[in-house]
């Protein structure tokens, strides 16, 4: 019995050149594919400020604002079958939304459209406009410009509150909620101007959107 289990018991040097082999399998891996950490600015948005002219304005979100978190709100359907123990789920949707909290700078477009949004009190389709989101890392460099994977999306304003402290600067917050369905498509970037085409849902063509306002 002794002599069977000693047959079974793995050598301590064929386990080190396991171990070893691992290893090296781990490091040729990790070798072959180059890992890019992705920073803040990887990713960029933009917010349409004059959302009644024929071209929109696209203004960088971002002055005054130091974290941004896009909540997605998956929306999650359950239902438990008589013929099975466990649940099933499906995810039915989302509900996009940002919550800013922004310090106040006189001049910056996003802060100026909102502040009046929150001046006038304003209401209903006043409140509406797009935004812009780009994924910087997301590119297509085989042309001459490269393109960018963008989403335009529908938008609306919705203020929360301004606030005020002894010695510090005036604040605002407010949330970007998205109405409906995105459009998926790509950006270029002509003299720091955005300009996103739509990509075609049945012949892969892309549909411009004139969008030529100057850009923070």
């Amino acid at each position: 019995m002794e002599e069977e289990n000693l047959e079974k018991t793995p050598n301590k040097n064929d386990i080190n050149l396991l171990n070893e082999e691992e290893g090296n399998s781990m490091s040729e891996t990790t070798q072959e594919k180059e890992l890019e950490r992705l920073t803040n600015t990887d990713k960029v948005d933009f917010l349409n400020i004059t959302p009644k002219a024929a071209d929109p304005s696209w203004a960088l979100i971002g002055t005054g604002i130091t974290s941004i978190d896009n909540a997605y709100n998956a929306k999650v359907s359950d239902e438990h079958w008589v013929a099975e123990t466990n649940e099933r789920h499906a995810l039915d949707g989302y509900a996009l939304g940002v919550d800013l909290n922004q310090t106040a700078y006189k001049g910056d477009g996003v802060f100026e459209f909102v502040d009046d949004i929150m001046y006038y009190m304003k209401k209903g389709k006043d409140c509406e406009t797009t935004k812009l989101e780009v994924y910087k890392y997301r590119v297509d460099e085989t042309g001459d410009t490269p393109k960018y994977d963008a989403r335009l999306l529908n938008v609306l304003v919705v203020p929360d509150s301004d606030s005020r402290e002894g010695g510090n600067a005036l604040k605002v917050k407010y949330k970007i909620q998205v109405q409906g369905d995105p459009k998926f498509g790509t950006v270029t970037f002509a003299n720091g101007k955005p300009v996103f085409a739509e990509k075609g849902q049945v012949d892969n063509q892309e549909t411009t959107y004139s969008e030529t306002s100057e850009v923070e």
